[in-house]
């Protein structure tokens, strides 16, 4: 993923999900899997009593069938993050976007029983996602995801994450709006999220999962 860290921060500031209660609430996703990082990632959040929102890859899900059903099974939200992950094949078309995501979405409801409309597109809705997209997806009943927390856990492997995260997350509370952080299934960040998760309990947050009926985060 290239860097884009102020334009996520600009766009999804715009657009942010603001609590309508007084309750502390934190999103958790995960994007790029399942594999073996989501195994311990499920543990922690376990162990924290913690939900979390897998945006799962299509060969991923087949690969790692039993942890996509474990996802599943422990009653966090899924999510489609499409087929290939490849710019010039996703964002070919709109008719490409579409079929990622159906073979996604086809894919997960055989292999775990569970269907779902929530989507986030490979590297965000800005640049790719041309407005005809956003159109075309939300047309057939998508909620396209994107994300006011970015803990760069493609480019930093060490507790730089998790400072990124805790520093954002004072920005956004200080207007009450709720963190959605973008994280992704990989060993690194599987090792430091009971660095993110401590840091979220401490300051009150209760870590919940994305569901249709939020307004989604959006850079647009």
């Amino acid at each position: 993923m290239h860097d884009k860290v102020n334009l996520t921060i600009k766009r999804a500031n715009s657009h942010a999900h603001k609590s309508r209660d007084a309750r502390k609430v934190a999103y958790l996703t995960f994007d790029d899997g399942p594999n073996w990082a989501t195994v311990r990632i499920l543990n922690t959040l376990a162990r924290y009593k913690a939900c979390g929102t897998f945006f799962m890859q299509e060969p991923q899900i087949w690969r790692f069938s039993k942890v996509a059903r474990r996802i599943v099974s422990e009653g966090h939200a899924v999510g489609l993050h499409g087929v290939t992950h490849k710019v010039n094949r996703f964002y070919a078309s709109k008719q490409s976007v579409l079929g990622e995501l159906k073979k996604t979405r086809y894919t997960l409801k055989k292999v775990t029983g569970k269907d779902t409309t929530l989507i986030r597109t490979p590297y965000g809705s800005i640049p790719h996602m041309k407005p005809s997209y956003v159109k075309a997806v939300r047309k057939a009943g998508y909620q396209l995801w994107d994300w006011n927390v970015d803990s760069l856990d493609w480019k930093y492997r060490d507790k730089r994450l998790v400072n990124l995260v805790k520093k954002r997350v004072i920005q956004l509370e200080k207007f009450h709006i709720q963190p959605v952080i973008l994280m992704h299934d990989r060993p690194e960040t599987a090792r430091l999220l009971p660095n993110i998760l401590t840091f979220l309990k401490k300051r009150g947050y209760s870590l919940k999962k994305l569901n249709p009926s939020l307004t989604p985060v959006s850079f647009r």
